[in-house]
């Protein structure tokens, strides 16, 4: 009923903002951008969860700033990024900011993609995951690692100035249970994904968050096939399910972006994205 009331709410304030907008020729469009912002800032609240203590004039700022540092998000459609700062407010996750998620533009339409911290973020926010590392491994460094009845994973980093290029990402996870598990991958594997499901990379492989930021969304890859391992509830599952999806009316449901179908309601997805380890990887 909350996210309802919020889009409804968000909606309303769209309109009120819209026709002021159409009138004006010329309308510098983070001006623009920052005037529905504005009108926006009691329904974001709404749609902010109250346990996490955020700030919708804060994510407001955020946000501008976020326009701000690529201006190619103003290029998008103005439902797509509202779409996204929904999303971010729902999830309470902050844009950009140490990459817990990020508004990424696509094709004229502002895609919302979670990053490693927020993954984080959102899997140990109910308790039963205690904690998640993840760390790239380089050559020169100690590595062992063993699966079957006797888990074993054993990390020693070498001195700075005798490690080599990244080899391989791992993460482990500490269950509230006692538990504990981990994934490993070869920097090949990481590499697969990004070439074969990363949209972002696909559509723009020189300004794609993956030249940018390529540990961060490696260690979120090996996080990511970790997390299908893991105790988590429904509701994180929907959660992580918002990963690289978009909404092109504010009003409905957030769509999946998809390289060769188009867009995929995610209401379709929220469930069998934790099957399968590549997918809405970045």
């Amino acid at each position: 009923m909350a996210k309802q009331a919020s889009t409804q709410a968000l909606n309303q304030a769209m309109q009120s903002q819209a026709a002021p907008a159409q009138q004006q020729t010329g309308v510098d469009p983070y001006r623009r951008a920052q005037s529905y912002l504005k009108a926006m800032v009691p329904a974001i609240t709404e749609a902010l969860p109250k346990s996490k203590g955020m700030d919708a004039e804060r994510l407001t700022r955020i946000t501008l700033t976020t326009l701000k540092t690529n201006p190619k998000l103003l290029e998008c459609s103005i439902e797509s990024l509202l779409g996204c700062v929904l999303t971010s407010a729902q999830l309470g996750l902050e844009p950009n900011l140490l990459g817990s998620c990020y508004f990424i533009p696509y094709k004229g339409t502002v895609s919302f993609q979670i990053g490693y911290k927020g993954l984080i973020d959102l899997v140990t926010r109910k308790g039963e995951v205690t904690s998640i590392v993840a760390q790239e491994v380089r050559k020169g460094d100690y590595f062992h690692w063993e699966f079957g009845r006797n888990e074993t994973l054993v990390h020693k980093p070498a001195p700075n100035n005798e490690r080599g290029e990244i080899e391989y990402f791992y993460a482990y996870a500490h269950m509230k249970n006692g538990g504990f598990t981990f994934q490993v991958m070869h920097i090949s594997e990481i590499e697969k994904v990004r070439n074969d499901y990363s949209i972002s990379y696909k559509y723009d492989q020189k300004g794609s968050i993956w030249v940018k930021h390529f540990e961060a969304m490696a260690i979120k890859t090996v996080i990511k096939k970790m997390v299908k391992l893991l105790p988590i509830s429904v509701e994180t599952q929907s959660a992580i399910a918002n990963d690289e999806t978009i909404r092109k009316d504010i009003t409905a449901d957030v769509m999946r972006v998809d390289p060769s179908d188009g867009l995929e309601s995610i209401n379709d997805f929220k469930v069998e994205v934790l099957d399968k380890d590549e997918e809405s990887v970045g």
